[in-house]
């Protein structure tokens, strides 16, 4: 049974309880038993991408007086299991004490952060319908708190009736709601306790959809898509600037860094339609944050790169520790130029500016590029960016330097963040097909692969620099180079091993049959025979 159609929230105006609601209810039909009264504060808790939310779960501590318990809410139940420790913590792993086995297997290897607190007095009654039907009614009212600082002076709670069938016909629950809704009044909630306090203190929620007015549609011109497409992307980096800052998860320094790419590539993308010099001043901070932020993620992807190497190294792992220790050295510096950067008035600036071109209106009668409906110019946009992936691609030799492949790997992401951006606007409006989907695929392995390389090769440098720093401090003693070989020598294998994935990806790219699937977004004429004559060329 699908959870949307058996669980409803309802917004309560102020001064309407449980007992204003039964008197109704009782003349429909309803019968009540008796009402369970609670009082509690709520911390609710969630990994970095929201991977509980997304599955229709809710983790939080709830604490009343002196005792504090997990509670896991889900589709189906409720379960409560002992809390040990503070509530103030900043992040837990996933196989910390007393976490619900669920909640474990959900968040895998993600750690757990706090979202928001929650001062809560519920009232919750089991309903017998008229049609044997049996529902859970909750009211809620709550007052709401970041995680960490003071409650509110002077908020209003907000209040929240929650309905859940419990056993019965979903008819059943879709004729209880449409009663709430028609007969008393009550407007739809736009999620549960959780989601409406982070909306009401401007918080994002981890994981969460693209939202509804952002989303790109075929048939809106193209003034107004590039404004959601930046939109998307502001919101994206709103949503990590505060774990990046307090370094609460490295996910959320990847997280930022990607949604500053994929903003400089929707800039580059739509210059024309936006206006050239609007987006190259933007680009240019964009660079300048991205630069920050990209030093301090390869630091760390670096590193864990070693923990994964050091045990092909057997004896020799140990020079992986002690890299790994010149690298912790590194990381400090940068990432204090990093949180600089992002709590100085220039980062500020830079989002106000963002935000003003996202939320500014599109012009009324749009000249040029500016007015050609999405339908018609994504394509052709997807085109021009796929003929520059394969024109470098089919340069590509055995000998080819590194430098080529990392070019080709950039105009990788320019050509994948082009066909992402527009992708939703040419879903099947009956199956929900996406038609780039495979295509997306194809780019996805080949990029990993050109970025698994890269890494190796810049791998090779970064050693041997570590490695002279380490010797100059009197860290890395003569008889530990032997073992800097081996380290350098495993560089060399993956980067190696990774040209000889190159040329097999590309062949299965680089086909008249993917490069036609472009043909089902309408536009242009797909690549013509002259370009699939040459597709069986592939680097190597």
């Amino acid at each position: 049974m699908d959870r949307d159609h058996v669980v409803g929230w309802f917004l309560l105006p102020p001064g309407i309880a449980l007992a204003g609601l039964a008197r109704p209810l009782r003349r429909a039909g309803y019968l009540a038993d008796r009402c369970a009264i609670s009082r509690y504060e709520c911390l609710f808790v969630e990994t970095q991408d929201g991977r509980l939310a997304k599955e229709g779960y809710r983790l939080s501590v709830r604490t009343s007086g002196h005792h504090s318990a997990w509670h896991l809410a889900g589709p189906d139940e409720e379960s409560a299991a002992p809390f040990e420790g503070q509530c103030a913590f900043r992040s837990l792993a996933p196989d910390a004490a007393g976490i619900p086995a669920m909640a474990r297997a959900l968040a895998g290897t993600r750690l757990l952060f706090p979202l928001v607190r929650l001062k809560v007095f519920t009232q919750e009654v089991a309903l017998q319908g008229p049609s044997a039907s049996r529902f859970s009614v909750r009211v809620e009212r709550f007052l709401a708190a970041p995680p960490w600082g003071g409650w509110p002076k002077g908020a209003w709670p907000h209040g929240l009736l929650t309905v859940r069938l419990l056993d019965g016909d979903p008819d059943a629950f879709l004729h209880f709601a449409t009663y709430l809704r028609d007969r008393l009044g009550l407007s739809a909630g736009a999620g549960d306790t959780c989601r409406i306090a982070l909306h009401a203190l401007g918080l994002p929620e981890p994981g969460a959809p693209v939202p509804s007015h952002l989303r790109v549609r075929r048939g809106e011109c193209m003034a107004l898509a590039a404004r959601k497409v930046v939109g998307q992307q502001v919101l994206k980096m709103r949503a990590n600037i505060h774990g990046a800052l307090e370094d609460l998860d490295p996910e959320y320094l990847h997280d930022l860094r990607v949604a500053t790419r994929r903003l400089r590539s929707a800039l580059r993308l739509f210059a024309e339609v936006v206006g050239p010099r609007r987006c190259d001043a933007l680009r240019a901070e964009l660079n300048w944050i991205g630069a920050l932020a990209g030093a301090v993620r390869d630091l760390d992807v670096f590193r864990l790169n070693l923990q994964g190497q050091a045990e092909r190294l057997a004896e020799a792992g140990t020079i992986a520790g002690l890299l790994a220790e010149e690298l912790d050295r590194q990381r400090g510096p940068a990432r204090d130029r990093l949180v600089a950067a992002l709590a100085s008035r220039r980062s500020a600036s830079l989002m106000r500016r963002l935000d003003a071109l996202a939320a500014s209106p599109p012009p009324r009668n749009p000249r040029g590029a500016q007015g050609i409906p999405v339908a018609a110019a994504a394509p052709a946009l997807i085109r021009r960016a796929q003929k520059r992936v394969l024109r470098l691609g089919r340069a590509i030799g055995p000998d080819s330097p590194a430098a080529d492949l990392h070019r080709l790997r950039i105009v990788f992401k320019r050509l994948r963040y082009a066909c992402e951006s527009f992708s939703e606007a040419f879903l099947d409006p009956v199956s929900g097909a996406d038609p780039l989907a495979d295509y997306i695929r194809a780019m996805t392995r080949f990029q990993d692969c050109l970025g698994e390389h890269q890494d190796a090769v810049t791998a090779m440098a970064r050693i041997q620099g570590l490695a002279a720093a380490a010797v100059q401090r009197s860290v890395l003693t003569p008889e530990r180079l032997l073992d800097l070989g081996a380290l350098i020598q495993v560089q060399r294998e993956i980067a190696r091993d990774r040209r000889e994935r190159l040329a097999r990806l590309w062949s299965r790219f680089d086909r008249r049959s993917v490069r036609q699937c472009l043909g089902g977004l309408g536009g242009e004429a797909p690549q013509n025979a002259r370009a699939g004559d040459r597709s069986e060329t592939a680097p190597a």
